[in-house]
């Protein structure tokens, strides 16, 4: 069980039950996967497993195509990648989570906090450079042409307020400044 996880079911859980006044732990607000994507406009093949790389990189676990949707292309013929996409749960939710926390938002600099919620269960975000993982710096040459990664975190939560405790408790910074 990674230290983050462990976190989660020792403290984050208990203090959820005292302070929410839960009578079982199934009904508490927990993480549920991370989506990570890279990808852009461009299709060329060499791009499209830059991105698979990165992800695989980042993720530690085997990314999948993403391809164009039939009312972007611009031809009648086979549906071309665009990029990549993974879906991370259980131990490397937890352990990209961590990373993302403790390793790459300190290194972005100027970095104020997430913007609040949107949604009640899903938050998104958008990471300009990933070479703030530091997994990715020695390889740049394969990699600077990709472009930014995006995020996605679903909560099992059922409003905004108990996406930001639960956010707060997993020591996530949000701000709730404007936009």
């Amino acid at each position: 069980m990674h230290p983050f996880e462990k976190h989660y079911y020792d403290i984050v859980q208990r203090d959820l039950i005292l302070s929410e006044n839960v009578s079982t732990v199934s009904l508490l607000p927990a993480q549920k996967k991370i989506i990570i994507c890279l990808g852009g406009e461009s299709s060329d093949e060499s791009y499209v497993v830059s991105c698979l790389g990165a992800l695989n990189i980042i993720g530690g676990q085997k990314p999948y195509s993403i391809q164009q949707k039939p009312s972007q292309q611009r031809n009648s013929g086979s549906r071309e990648g665009i990029g990549g996409k993974v879906t991370l749960r259980r131990v490397s939710m937890y352990i990209f989570f961590y990373k993302l926390l403790f390793h790459v938002l300190p290194c972005v600099r100027q970095f104020e906090g997430l913007r609040a919620l949107a949604h009640e269960s899903i938050y998104c975000f958008v990471l300009k450079d990933i070479f703030f993982f530091e997994e990715l710096v020695p390889l740049f040459p394969y990699f600077e042409e990709v472009g930014s990664l995006q995020c996605q975190f679903h909560f099992t939560t059922k409003d905004r307020a108990e996406a930001n405790v639960l956010g707060h408790s997993l020591q996530v910074c949000f701000f709730s400044g404007g936009k």
